[in-house]
């Protein structure tokens, strides 16, 4: 039987709370806030299958390389 994961932080739009974790993302001071940020877009992925949040993160933090 599927279960549902709420997620209480996230705000009430997925694009507004994919949008929010994108710009903290990009704008984290060290390694240890990204890391932190990447391991809540893998919670958010696991109980949203769909488009990947790690990959939106992993591409927009390349930049122009990506």
């Amino acid at each position: 039987m599927p279960t549902l994961i709420l997620i209480t932080s996230a705000p009430s739009s997925d694009a507004e709370y994919r949008t929010d974790l994108i710009r903290r993302y990009l704008a984290a001071s060290d390694r240890f806030a990204e890391l932190t940020l990447l391991a809540e877009a893998a919670r958010y992925d696991k109980a949203n299958p769909g488009e990947s949040l790690v990959d939106e993160l992993v591409g927009a933090g390349l930049g122009d390389v990506a």
